[in-house]
């Protein structure tokens, strides 16, 4: 299998929709297809004003792609094609 596609969710402690969304994404049928990094907005001043309201926020590979709740099959689907692009 070729490099496995990058997943950021910006999210912070707390957050309900986050906690729902990470485990949505860790429970997906394309799992073995991406790698995900959880960004805390809390750490940085610039990221809490721009996710603070819309969080979580999950882009895959570099694509902002949901917000706030993550449709699982819809992100298969886009993971999919990203892995078929990058062989």
């Amino acid at each position: 299998m070729g490099e496995r596609i990058r997943v950021v969710m910006y999210a912070k402690p707390g957050c309900q929709l986050c906690e729902e969304a990470e485990r949505v994404l860790a429970t997906v049928d394309c799992a073995d297809l991406f790698e995900l990094e959880i960004v805390n907005i809390e750490q940085e001043e610039e990221l809490r004003r721009q996710y603070g309201e819309q969080i979580p926020v999950i882009f895959i590979g570099g694509i902002k792609a949901f917000q706030h709740r993550v449709n699982p099959r819809a992100f298969c689907r886009m993971v999919r094609r990203l892995s078929r692009q990058a062989r």
